[in-house]
């Protein structure tokens, strides 16, 4: 858990846009596999925390992840 991942579409209705950074907090397996990823914004305030599918995110590359870690957070303004 806690790894580092990339929303590849806009989630409107969450405030949530492509290519902002959350971490896996949670790993759901029933009744399909889904993952619980937590957004945050440059503050650390968590902005949105939903399930999402494979389908819709991505492991962050490493300099992706770096970003993060230094309070960025891509694809967000």
């Amino acid at each position: 858990m806690f790894d580092v991942v990339t929303l590849l579409n806009d989630i409107p209705e969450e405030g949530l846009c492509a290519g902002m950074l959350g971490a896996v907090v949670e790993v759901c397996k029933s009744p399909v596999v889904a993952y619980e990823v937590e957004f945050c914004d440059a503050m650390g305030r968590t902005v949105g925390q939903l399930a999402l599918l494979s389908e819709q995110i991505r492991l962050a590359t490493a300099a992706e992840s770096r970003q993060a870690s230094k309070g960025g957070n891509a694809g967000q303004s």
